[in-house]
């Protein structure tokens, strides 16, 4: 018997639907599912939410197409995404569900009404002003882009560090509240949560919704933390200038910190431009050639290469795949291959030689113990958790994904 009769009613739950290009993109923005559907797929939908059984929307649909859809396998995919529910035929329409698990959303007392004031016109017209005048003022005077000498900090170690985790932490927060401020503005609810990028922990906004809203209004919430981030580097490097030119005095230490605050931002900002990952730039690369899934149709591009190559059969079938996306695709694969590449060298040969030597001058005072220096015992154990208990959750976390990846 097969699991969806001619004569069974469907329960279609409310959903949103957005063109793009052929295709449809529908979701439930109360679950945070999206789907990419064609549009005689969305025709079927109506069929069935305007009361027609399933025998019936075949029917209708076999007219207009002289051919037989397959409506069981449309119906499977909806019902494993919680868009559908099975009814039998005795039973009327419902669109609710008791049952179903509410996406959680943070900081929805904000209004929309806010967060579009907070990005109008005005705003980024002036954030844009901003950016000039640092360019003005790199362009008179370039000494006061800091190089990687902010970070080294001769005196009080331990305090400047855990001072500049703090205001990173901040800058992070507030980079994450960007993103979810400008995707309220096109009325798409978010949640903040940790993640991460290879082995690097990272905070990241969940915008899934956003793929319900029209294309040209997502670029602004996946632009909007590197708008921050270029708008406070801005404003510090305007500060750095002022001082430079002796038209305000700063203490020694807010100058140090003020340059590695901006190192700091500079460096999140080339981070976003690694979009062999995840990034907010990939998101935008992605968005701008209507790649829905470059990552995963890239991976399964190279798979395929690669089983082509040791003369396996079993490749999967991407001729579903529109040509013009194909060949972004292509392009994409040689990026995320090359930064793959790079990545791991640089962990091999970099980072973890340098986390064993850092490693090994920590254990090396903690083990002379705390009377023989507690200054240099107390430096110690404070950096060594700094350090190691952020990079070891981004490496479980990476370690883990990998796991789950496998076992899937």
């Amino acid at each position: 018997m097969t699991k969806y009769p001619a004569n069974a009613l469907v329960s279609i739950y409310p959903f949103t639907r957005q063109p793009e290009g052929e295709e449809f993109i529908i979701g439930r923005v109360d679950t945070n599912i999206f789907l990419v559907l064609p549009d005689d797929a969305i025709e079927l939908l109506d069929y069935l939410a305007a009361g027609q059984t399933i025998g019936q929307a075949q029917w209708l649909y076999q007219q207009k197409y002289n051919e037989v859809p397959d409506i069981e396998g449309l119906l499977e995919v909806l019902e494993e995404n919680d868009f559908v529910s099975i009814l039998s035929s005795k039973k009327t329409l419902s669109l609710t569900h008791t049952n179903q698990p509410k996406q959680i959303n943070h900081f929805t007392l904000i209004p929309q009404s806010f967060a579009q004031k907070i990005f109008s016109k005005k705003v980024l017209i002036g954030c844009g002003l901003v950016l000039t005048m640092a360019l003005i003022a790199v362009s008179f005077d370039p000494s006061i882009v800091p190089g990687y000498k902010a970070f080294l900090f001769t005196e009080n170690v331990t305090l400047m560090t855990l001072i500049l985790t703090v205001i990173n932490v901040v800058a992070v927060f507030l980079h994450e509240m960007a993103h979810l401020i400008a995707a309220k503005a096109v009325g798409v609810s978010c949640q903040l949560r940790l993640s991460h990028r290879l082995w690097i922990l990272v905070a990241e906004t969940d915008m899934t919704g956003v793929w319900g809203v029209p294309r040209n209004q997502r670029y602004l919430p996946f632009f909007a933390g590197p708008l921050l981030d270029v708008v406070l580097a801005s404003i510090l490097l305007l500060i750095l200038f002022a001082q430079k030119q002796e038209w305000l005095v700063m203490h020694p230490i807010a100058l140090h910190l003020t340059q590695a605050v901006v190192l700091s931002y500079l460096l999140g900002l080339l981070w976003q431009c690694y979009f062999f990952v995840r990034t907010d730039f990939y998101y935008v690369i992605a968005n701008f050639f209507r790649c829905r899934s470059l990552m995963k149709d890239t991976k399964v591009f190279l798979q395929n290469q690669i089983f082509r190559l040791l003369r396996f059969s079993h490749t999967t079938d991407q001729s579903y795949i529109p040509k013009s996306e194909m060949r972004v695709i292509r392009c994409y694969a040689l990026i995320y291959v090359f930064g793959h590449i790079a990545a791991f060298w640089s962990l091999i040969f970099i980072a973890l030689p340098t986390m064993w030597n850092y490693a090994s001058l920590l254990l090396g005072t903690l083990s002379a113990g705390y009377q023989s220096n507690p200054y240099a015992f107390t430096d110690a154990l404070v950096m060594g958790l700094l350090f190691f208990v952020i990079q070891g959750i981004g490496f479980w976390l990476w370690i883990n994904s990998l796991r789950l990846t496998k076992r899937r």
